[in-house]
């Protein structure tokens, strides 16, 4: 019986992905065009992913939903027991740092630079942009 659970957190920027992981120190392998990396679930299941992020024994699966989003997959259980990681904690570290490389490349796409970045007391981050020149 399979353990893998999907969570509720869509993504569509598979590059927002990979650098909100490596801001995470998560370890993970990325597909080359095409293809599909392989993710370790409880007792040897494995499903096909877009990006397997090593947790230890398991990992968590970044999933190409063939809908334009991305999803995230794991046997959580075996997250939390070997990693201390809960789903809830990396959906929403995952979620934040995603969001703000998501609304940072949109800005530099516009022509916008970030002139500030300021962490809030919150948690959340606060970004000024500014476009110089003429259009």
């Amino acid at each position: 019986m399979s353990h893998f659970t999907k969570c509720a957190l869509k993504m569509t920027n598979l590059a927002a992905i990979k650098k909100a992981l490596a801001d995470l120190n998560h370890k993970f392998v990325a597909a080359e065009d095409g293809q599909q990396v392989t993710v370790r679930g409880y007792r040897g299941d494995t499903l096909k992913a877009a990006i397997c992020v090593d947790m230890g024994r398991y990992d968590v699966g970044i999933i190409d939903n063939l809908d334009g989003t991305y999803g995230v997959t794991a046997d959580w259980w075996g997250v939390e027991t070997t990693k201390g990681i809960s789903e809830e904690e990396f959906q929403n570290t995952l979620s934040q740092k995603y969001q703000y490389h998501n609304v940072k490349q949109a800005c530099e796409e516009k022509g916008y630079a970030v002139e500030e970045e300021v962490n809030e007391e919150d948690g959340s981050i606060r970004l000024v942009v500014a476009k110089w020149g003429a259009e």
